[in-house]
Protein backbone atom coordinates (compact mmCIF):
# COMPACT_ATOMS: atom_id res chain seq x y z
CA UNK A 1 0.00 0.00 0.00
CA UNK A 2 1.39 3.18 -1.15
CA UNK A 3 0.31 6.84 -1.58
CA UNK A 4 -3.11 6.88 -1.30
CA UNK A 5 -5.33 7.75 -4.69
CA UNK A 6 -8.91 9.20 -4.39
CA UNK A 7 -10.16 12.79 -5.95
CA UNK A 8 -11.01 14.15 -2.43
CA UNK A 9 -8.04 15.73 -0.09
CA UNK A 10 -6.52 15.67 2.80
CA UNK A 11 -4.16 17.94 5.31
CA UNK A 12 -0.79 16.05 5.50
CA UNK A 13 2.34 16.36 6.56
CA UNK A 14 4.64 15.33 3.47
CA UNK A 15 8.23 13.80 3.89
CA UNK A 16 9.39 15.43 0.47
CA UNK A 17 12.85 13.99 1.03
CA UNK A 18 14.85 12.51 3.41
CA UNK A 19 17.29 13.65 4.73
CA UNK A 20 15.60 16.64 5.90
CA UNK A 21 14.62 18.43 8.97
CA UNK A 22 11.21 19.86 7.76
CA UNK A 23 8.19 18.20 6.53
CA UNK A 24 5.81 20.00 4.09
CA UNK A 25 2.25 20.57 5.37
CA UNK A 26 -0.34 20.24 2.36
CA UNK A 27 -2.85 19.21 0.59
CA UNK A 28 -3.04 15.02 -0.70
CA UNK A 29 -5.55 12.53 -1.66
CA UNK A 30 -7.57 11.10 0.97
CA UNK A 31 -7.75 7.51 1.18
CA UNK A 32 -10.69 5.58 0.79
CA UNK A 33 -11.17 1.49 1.21
CA UNK A 34 -9.45 -0.71 -1.78
CA UNK A 35 -10.11 -3.83 -1.03
CA UNK A 36 -12.80 -5.85 1.41
CA UNK A 37 -10.85 -5.72 4.59
CA UNK A 38 -9.51 -2.35 4.92
CA UNK A 39 -10.55 1.00 6.56
CA UNK A 40 -10.40 4.69 6.79
CA UNK A 41 -9.44 5.72 10.27
CA UNK A 42 -10.30 9.63 10.84
CA UNK A 43 -6.86 10.70 13.11
CA UNK A 44 -7.62 12.34 16.42
CA UNK A 45 -3.56 12.11 17.43
CA UNK A 46 -0.78 10.86 16.18
CA UNK A 47 2.27 10.74 18.52
CA UNK A 48 5.44 11.51 17.49
CA UNK A 49 8.03 8.69 18.15
CA UNK A 50 12.41 9.33 17.75
CA UNK A 51 12.34 6.97 15.18
CA UNK A 52 10.41 9.63 13.41
CA UNK A 53 13.26 11.88 13.84
CA UNK A 54 15.90 9.18 12.74
CA UNK A 55 14.17 8.69 9.87
CA UNK A 56 14.34 12.03 8.42
CA UNK A 57 17.90 12.65 9.85
CA UNK A 58 18.64 10.21 6.87
CA UNK A 59 19.65 7.52 9.92
CA UNK A 60 17.07 4.77 9.88
CA UNK A 61 14.14 3.65 7.41
CA UNK A 62 13.98 5.29 4.10
CA UNK A 63 10.78 5.03 2.86
CA UNK A 64 10.34 6.51 -1.11
CA UNK A 65 9.38 9.81 -1.02
CA UNK A 66 6.66 11.77 -0.65
CA UNK A 67 5.75 9.66 2.40
CA UNK A 68 3.48 10.35 5.23
CA UNK A 69 4.83 9.54 8.49
CA UNK A 70 3.31 8.72 11.72
CA UNK A 71 3.50 5.34 13.40
CA UNK A 72 1.36 6.12 16.36
CA UNK A 73 -2.33 6.95 15.74
CA UNK A 74 -5.65 6.86 16.93
CA UNK A 75 -8.86 7.97 16.08
CA UNK A 76 -12.28 6.58 14.63
CA UNK A 77 -13.06 4.42 11.57
CA UNK A 78 -15.35 6.20 9.18
CA UNK A 79 -14.95 4.33 6.18
CA UNK A 80 -14.47 0.21 5.54
CA UNK A 81 -14.68 -2.34 2.98
CA UNK A 82 -17.07 -4.82 2.83
CA UNK A 83 -15.37 -7.27 5.41
CA UNK A 84 -14.76 -4.59 7.92
CA UNK A 85 -18.12 -2.77 8.36
CA UNK A 86 -18.30 -3.49 12.26
CA UNK A 87 -15.46 -1.08 13.00
CA UNK A 88 -17.45 1.63 11.81
CA UNK A 89 -17.93 4.35 14.13
CA UNK A 90 -15.61 2.75 16.63
CA UNK A 91 -12.04 4.07 18.63
CA UNK A 92 -9.15 2.39 17.53
CA UNK A 93 -5.54 2.55 17.12
CA UNK A 94 -3.10 -0.16 14.85
CA UNK A 95 -0.45 -2.53 15.12
CA UNK A 96 2.12 -1.23 12.32
CA UNK A 97 3.62 -4.22 10.75
CA UNK A 98 2.59 -6.46 7.46
CA UNK A 99 4.35 -9.18 6.85
CA UNK A 100 4.17 -11.70 4.17
CA UNK A 101 1.92 -13.22 6.14
CA UNK A 102 3.10 -17.67 5.75
CA UNK A 103 6.29 -17.27 7.44
CA UNK A 104 6.54 -18.84 10.85
CA UNK A 105 7.33 -15.22 12.68
CA UNK A 106 4.04 -14.32 10.54
CA UNK A 107 1.81 -17.19 12.15
CA UNK A 108 3.32 -17.15 15.47
CA UNK A 109 1.83 -13.18 15.72
CA UNK A 110 5.40 -11.67 14.93
CA UNK A 111 4.57 -10.05 11.65
CA UNK A 112 7.39 -7.44 12.97
CA UNK A 113 9.75 -10.27 12.05
CA UNK A 114 9.14 -11.76 9.38
CA UNK A 115 11.77 -11.41 6.79
CA UNK A 116 10.01 -10.30 4.26
CA UNK A 117 8.55 -7.66 5.60
CA UNK A 118 5.61 -5.94 3.34
CA UNK A 119 5.60 -2.13 5.31
CA UNK A 120 5.71 -0.80 8.48
CA UNK A 121 2.86 2.12 8.48
CA UNK A 122 4.16 5.32 9.01
CA UNK A 123 7.37 4.18 8.77
CA UNK A 124 7.55 2.23 5.30
CA UNK A 125 5.95 1.70 2.63
CA UNK A 126 2.19 2.00 4.10
CA UNK A 127 1.23 6.12 4.77
CA UNK A 128 0.75 6.90 8.07
CA UNK A 129 -0.86 9.20 10.77
CA UNK A 130 0.47 12.81 10.36
CA UNK A 131 -2.63 13.34 8.22
CA UNK A 132 -6.36 13.57 8.63
CA UNK A 133 -6.83 9.92 7.46
CA UNK A 134 -5.06 6.96 7.42
CA UNK A 135 -6.28 3.57 5.56
CA UNK A 136 -4.95 0.17 7.13
CA UNK A 137 -6.43 -3.02 6.80
CA UNK A 138 -8.70 -3.99 9.44
CA UNK A 139 -6.54 -7.08 10.94
CA UNK A 140 -4.06 -3.84 11.77
CA UNK A 141 -6.97 -2.28 14.64
CA UNK A 142 -7.13 -2.26 18.29
CA UNK A 143 -9.61 -1.00 19.67
CA UNK A 144 -9.60 1.58 22.17
CA UNK A 145 -11.55 2.16 25.54
CA UNK A 146 -13.50 5.45 25.88
CA UNK A 147 -12.02 6.03 29.62
CA UNK A 148 -8.44 7.07 27.55
CA UNK A 149 -7.89 10.76 25.74
CA UNK A 150 -6.81 11.05 22.64
CA UNK A 151 -3.46 11.92 23.72
CA UNK A 152 -3.17 9.21 26.30
CA UNK A 153 -3.95 6.45 23.73
CA UNK A 154 -1.63 8.10 20.69
CA UNK A 155 1.37 7.94 23.90
CA UNK A 156 0.75 4.07 24.21
CA UNK A 157 0.80 2.81 20.38
CA UNK A 158 4.05 2.26 19.87
CA UNK A 159 6.21 3.22 22.90
CA UNK A 160 3.59 1.19 24.80
CA UNK A 161 3.89 -2.20 22.90
CA UNK A 162 8.16 -1.59 22.94
CA UNK A 163 7.68 -0.65 26.88
CA UNK A 164 5.73 -4.11 27.14
CA UNK A 165 7.71 -6.19 25.33
CA UNK A 166 10.59 -4.96 26.96
CA UNK A 167 9.29 -5.56 30.33
CA UNK A 168 7.97 -9.10 29.29
CA UNK A 169 11.21 -10.17 28.04
CA UNK A 170 13.34 -8.84 31.72
CA UNK A 171 10.71 -11.01 33.89
CA UNK A 172 11.26 -13.54 32.04
CA UNK A 173 14.97 -14.25 33.96
CA UNK A 174 13.12 -13.13 37.22
CA UNK A 175 15.63 -10.07 38.08
CA UNK A 176 15.52 -8.79 41.48
CA UNK A 177 16.33 -5.46 39.91
CA UNK A 178 16.08 -3.31 37.01
CA UNK A 179 17.54 -0.13 35.67
CA UNK A 180 16.20 1.69 33.07
CA UNK A 181 18.16 3.80 30.39
CA UNK A 182 16.09 6.88 29.48
CA UNK A 183 13.40 8.55 30.55
CA UNK A 184 11.25 9.16 27.42
CA UNK A 185 7.82 7.98 26.86
CA UNK A 186 9.41 4.30 26.76
CA UNK A 187 11.75 4.45 29.68
CA UNK A 188 8.40 6.12 31.92
CA UNK A 189 6.26 2.86 30.42
CA UNK A 190 9.03 0.81 31.54
CA UNK A 191 9.48 1.81 35.09
CA UNK A 192 5.44 1.78 35.18
CA UNK A 193 4.95 -1.60 34.18
CA UNK A 194 8.37 -2.61 36.48
CA UNK A 195 6.50 -0.59 39.74
CA UNK A 196 3.03 -2.82 38.70
CA UNK A 197 4.87 -6.04 38.62
CA UNK A 198 6.89 -4.76 41.91
CA UNK A 199 10.06 -5.54 40.61
CA UNK A 200 12.64 -2.54 42.28
CA UNK A 201 13.51 -0.47 39.28
CA UNK A 202 15.90 2.81 38.98
CA UNK A 203 16.17 4.83 36.17
CA UNK A 204 18.84 7.05 34.52
CA UNK A 205 18.27 10.03 32.92
CA UNK A 206 20.54 12.93 32.02
CA UNK A 207 17.89 15.82 30.65
CA UNK A 208 16.69 17.45 33.74
CA UNK A 209 13.17 18.19 32.29
CA UNK A 210 12.30 14.22 31.44
CA UNK A 211 14.97 13.01 35.16
CA UNK A 212 11.81 16.01 37.11
CA UNK A 213 8.99 14.57 35.61
CA UNK A 214 9.72 10.76 36.87
CA UNK A 215 10.97 11.65 39.78
CA UNK A 216 7.26 13.51 40.34
CA UNK A 217 5.70 10.49 40.38
CA UNK A 218 7.97 9.12 42.66
CA UNK A 219 10.38 6.77 40.83
CA UNK A 220 14.15 6.87 41.89
CA UNK A 221 15.88 8.32 38.76
CA UNK A 222 19.58 9.63 38.64
CA UNK A 223 21.44 11.19 36.29
CA UNK A 224 23.91 9.02 35.05
CA UNK A 225 24.52 5.22 35.37
CA UNK A 226 27.59 6.00 37.63
CA UNK A 227 24.69 7.30 40.16
CA UNK A 228 22.66 4.18 39.83
CA UNK A 229 23.15 1.19 42.63
CA UNK A 230 24.33 -1.35 40.34
CA UNK A 231 25.02 -3.98 39.67
CA UNK A 232 21.70 -5.56 38.52
CA UNK A 233 19.98 -8.08 37.17
CA UNK A 234 18.75 -6.32 33.77
CA UNK A 235 19.14 -3.30 31.76
CA UNK A 236 16.38 -1.90 29.40
CA UNK A 237 18.39 0.32 27.14
CA UNK A 238 15.83 2.52 25.63
CA UNK A 239 18.18 5.89 24.43
CA UNK A 240 19.74 4.56 21.17
CA UNK A 241 22.74 6.01 22.31
CA UNK A 242 26.24 4.64 21.43
CA UNK A 243 28.12 5.76 24.36
CA UNK A 244 25.59 3.78 27.09
CA UNK A 245 26.42 0.19 26.07
CA UNK A 246 29.66 -0.22 27.78
CA UNK A 247 28.88 1.30 30.89
CA UNK A 248 25.40 -0.81 30.65
CA UNK A 249 26.82 -4.19 30.31
CA UNK A 250 29.03 -3.05 33.21
CA UNK A 251 26.53 -2.27 35.51
CA UNK A 252 24.91 -6.26 34.75
CA UNK A 253 25.64 -9.52 36.94
CA UNK A 254 26.62 -12.52 35.81
CA UNK A 255 23.97 -14.04 33.82
CA UNK A 256 22.48 -10.27 33.77
CA UNK A 257 20.20 -9.32 30.27
CA UNK A 258 20.51 -5.94 28.59
CA UNK A 259 17.74 -5.52 26.03
CA UNK A 260 17.96 -3.10 23.26
CA UNK A 261 14.65 -1.09 23.34
CA UNK A 262 16.65 1.97 21.64
CA UNK A 263 19.73 0.66 20.03
CA UNK A 264 22.14 2.83 17.58
CA UNK A 265 25.51 2.11 15.86
CA UNK A 266 28.58 1.17 17.87
CA UNK A 267 31.76 1.98 16.42
CA UNK A 268 33.61 -0.05 19.04
CA UNK A 269 32.13 -2.95 21.54
CA UNK A 270 34.34 -4.70 23.71
CA UNK A 271 32.33 -7.79 23.85
CA UNK A 272 34.84 -9.18 26.61
CA UNK A 273 32.56 -8.00 29.42
CA UNK A 274 29.82 -9.95 27.50
CA UNK A 275 31.35 -13.51 27.58
CA UNK A 276 33.04 -13.00 31.37
CA UNK A 277 29.21 -11.89 32.87
CA UNK A 278 27.98 -14.89 30.86
CA UNK A 279 25.16 -11.70 29.61
CA UNK A 280 22.63 -11.81 27.49
CA UNK A 281 21.98 -9.24 24.82
CA UNK A 282 18.40 -8.65 23.55
CA UNK A 283 17.07 -7.13 20.57
CA UNK A 284 13.17 -6.12 21.14
CA UNK A 285 11.60 -4.24 17.70
CA UNK A 286 8.30 -2.97 18.95
CA UNK A 287 5.61 -5.28 20.42
CA UNK A 288 3.06 -7.92 19.70
CA UNK A 289 -0.34 -7.44 19.38
CA UNK A 290 -0.91 -8.45 23.07
CA UNK A 291 1.60 -6.29 24.15
CA UNK A 292 -0.21 -3.10 23.02
CA UNK A 293 -3.51 -4.89 24.21
CA UNK A 294 -2.42 -5.21 27.55
CA UNK A 295 -0.81 -2.05 27.88
CA UNK A 296 -3.89 -0.18 26.89
CA UNK A 297 -6.31 -2.33 29.40
CA UNK A 298 -3.28 -1.10 32.39
CA UNK A 299 -3.52 2.34 31.17
CA UNK A 300 -7.52 2.69 31.37
CA UNK A 301 -7.60 1.20 34.38
CA UNK A 302 -5.59 3.52 36.20
CA UNK A 303 -2.38 1.45 37.03
CA UNK A 304 0.07 2.58 35.00
CA UNK A 305 0.56 6.52 34.68
CA UNK A 306 1.20 8.18 31.30
CA UNK A 307 4.32 10.36 30.93
CA UNK A 308 2.71 14.15 29.95
CA UNK A 309 1.58 15.22 26.40
CA UNK A 310 2.48 18.29 25.02
CA UNK A 311 0.04 19.08 21.86
CA UNK A 312 0.53 21.02 18.57
CA UNK A 313 -1.76 21.21 15.77
CA UNK A 314 -0.76 19.11 12.48
CA UNK A 315 -0.23 22.49 10.98
CA UNK A 316 2.89 22.82 13.94
CA UNK A 317 4.00 19.33 13.12
CA UNK A 318 7.51 21.30 12.41
CA UNK A 319 7.95 23.61 15.82
CA UNK A 320 7.28 19.73 17.50
CA UNK A 321 9.79 17.99 15.71
CA UNK A 322 12.14 21.38 16.74
CA UNK A 323 11.11 20.86 20.15
CA UNK A 324 11.67 17.30 20.36
CA UNK A 325 15.58 17.80 18.60
CA UNK A 326 16.44 20.35 20.93
CA UNK A 327 15.14 18.34 23.95
CA UNK A 328 12.78 20.86 25.23
CA UNK A 329 9.65 18.16 25.71
CA UNK A 330 9.56 16.63 29.01
CA UNK A 331 6.90 13.81 27.96
CA UNK A 332 5.23 12.45 25.00
CA UNK A 333 4.68 14.82 21.73
CA UNK A 334 1.76 14.90 19.91
CA UNK A 335 0.12 16.00 16.62
CA UNK A 336 -3.66 16.59 16.38
CA UNK A 337 -5.12 17.41 13.31
CA UNK A 338 -6.59 21.08 12.41
CA UNK A 339 -9.83 19.97 12.14
CA UNK A 340 -10.20 17.90 15.23
CA UNK A 341 -8.18 20.71 16.83
CA UNK A 342 -10.97 23.34 15.76
CA UNK A 343 -13.67 20.84 17.11
CA UNK A 344 -12.36 20.57 20.25
CA UNK A 345 -12.76 24.25 20.89
CA UNK A 346 -15.65 24.69 19.11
Amino acid sequence: MGAPSATATMQAAVATSIPSERLAVTRVPRPAPESDDEVVLRVHACGICGTDLHVLAGHSYRPETPFVLGHEPVGVVVEAGAGAREWLGRRATITLFTGEGSCAACRAGDERLCPELVSITGVLGAWGGYADHLRVRAAQLVELPSRLSWEEAASLVDGGATAANSVRVALEHDPRRVLVLGAGPIGHLCAELLRVRGVPVQVVEPGPLRRRALQAVGHDVVASIEEAGVPVDAVIDCTGVPAVLAPGLDALNPHGTYLLAGYARVPDVDFAVVARKEARIRGIRSGRREDLESIIVLAAAGKIRLSPTARWRLSEVNDALDALRARQVPGKAVIVPDSVWKEEVA
